[in-house]
């Protein structure tokens, strides 16, 4: 069974925001970088960084 990748991006936003954490880190791909460009450009998000850690890509 495959994995959904947009239920956990907002997944993991809404349980940082529930538990008051200001930053949530979510491996990166082609998809998650389009769906945080554009919680980013509508406001839900107030900021974004790619981070790289141990040879993996993660948006902050």
């Amino acid at each position: 069974m495959g994995r959904d990748t947009i239920a956990e991006i907002i997944t993991s936003i809404r349980n940082a925001d529930m538990d008051r954490k200001r930053v949530v880190r979510i491996a990166s791909t082609n998809i998650t970088e389009n769906i945080v460009k554009i919680l980013f450009r509508e406001g839900f998000i107030e900021n974004v960084r790619k981070n790289i850690w141990i040879k993996r890509h993660y948006f902050i």
